[in-house]
């Protein structure tokens, strides 16, 4: 690991940035990085752009130029003021998904591994209580000798849970299926702006002689009540006419079964959601949580649940109603 001695961290690392945007500096660093601390790969992103007064002037910029040439990536696990461990990126390339974060040519770091968390004391909620509070992201720009960092709390890990059944998909009737995240927010910061559902559908497409599995896919936003997703026909099956392929040689479709993943951030992400909805029609700057550089560092939460099934109605309405008959859903 290249690790330049592990600094005494005896700062306190606010949430604000320390940048000054008109110094007169030829570019200004942009970092960028979501982190479930108990997933198994976690992604930094980095890069350089000129300085910038308006939203007019992204025209200016050279793709070409920017990327930096030596850079380093550290994340710090902190208990308190005490540095637990600490662990490197590596450089990667990998393609921009959908998300958060605006798109773009971007350096891509790497940490390919879990986490060193050590989770205790599992109740019936939680799967443990983490051993630090937060997690320090620091990168090193050797090219501008430029040192960033942001600090952000490390998140309980969380559980799904519903309010009717573990393994059905209940869309019709009195009580929907009910989706929530515990807890359903973080402790005395209020409610969050964003959380967010994924879905998972597989399928397979019958044709004349020959069959096909295949899957779609969509996130959701919307069809919160602060802190629980409710279902409904429109949820589901909306997006699902929307991305099913339409091809004249699929004779039926068999639905498989469905996946859901639900997210929720920390309230780092409040700010940079706010702020970022409010860029879109001003010429104020971008928000960051980074001292000497722009960008957003944030943590999530994450479950999912697969293999659910439709429940009899929902599937009627799949496979029989009138609405949904384009899909070519037969039941078997």
């Amino acid at each position: 690991m290249k690790y330049n001695g592990i600094f005494l961290l005896c700062f306190t690392i606010g949430c604000s940035s320390d940048l000054e945007i008109n110094s007169g500096h030829p570019s200004v660093p942009v970092v960028y990085s979501i982190i479930n601390p108990y997933d198994t790969v976690h992604y930094v992103r980095v890069q350089k752009t000129f300085i910038i007064n308006k939203k007019e002037d992204w025209a200016t910029l050279n793709p070409d130029s920017l990327q930096f040439r030596d850079v380093d990536v550290f994340l710090y696990g902190k208990a308190g003021d005490s540095i637990n461990w600490a662990e490197q990126f590596s450089e990667t390339t990998i393609i921009k998904d959908e998300g958060f974060f605006p798109d773009g040519n971007y350096q891509a770091f790497i940490l390919n591994h879990r986490l060193p968390i050590v989770l205790s004391k599992p109740d019936r909620y939680y799967y443990g209580t983490p051993d630090i509070d937060s997690l320090i992201l620091e990168v090193r720009i050797h090219d501008i000798d430029v040192i960033t960092r942001a600090c952000v709390k490390v998140l309980l890990p969380s559980k799904i849970y519903n309010y009717k059944s573990r393994y059905v998909l209940y869309l019709y009737g009195s009580y929907p299926s009910v989706y929530a995240i515990s807890p359903p927010g973080e402790e005395n910061s209020g409610s969050l702006l964003y959380q967010q559902i994924d879905f998972r559908v597989h399928y397979k497409d019958y044709y004349k002689n020959t069959s096909a599995i295949k899957e779609v896919s969509w996130m959701a936003n919307t069809g919160w009540d602060g802190t629980a997703y409710f279902m409904s026909p429109t949820r589901f099956f909306n997006p699902l006419k929307v991305l099913l392929p339409k091809n004249d040689s699929i004779i039926s479709r068999r639905l498989d079964s469905i996946d859901i993943a639900l997210l929720r951030p920390s309230n780092f992400f409040n700010f940079y959601w706010t702020v970022q909805k409010y860029w879109e029609d001003s010429d104020r700057p971008p928000y960051t949580n980074f001292d000497n550089s722009y960008g957003m560092f944030f943590t999530i939460t994450r479950d999912a649940w697969t293999g659910l099934t439709l429940n009899w109605d929902a599937m009627d309405s799949l496979c029989s109603g009138f609405f949904n008959k384009e899909m070519k859903f037969r039941k078997y």
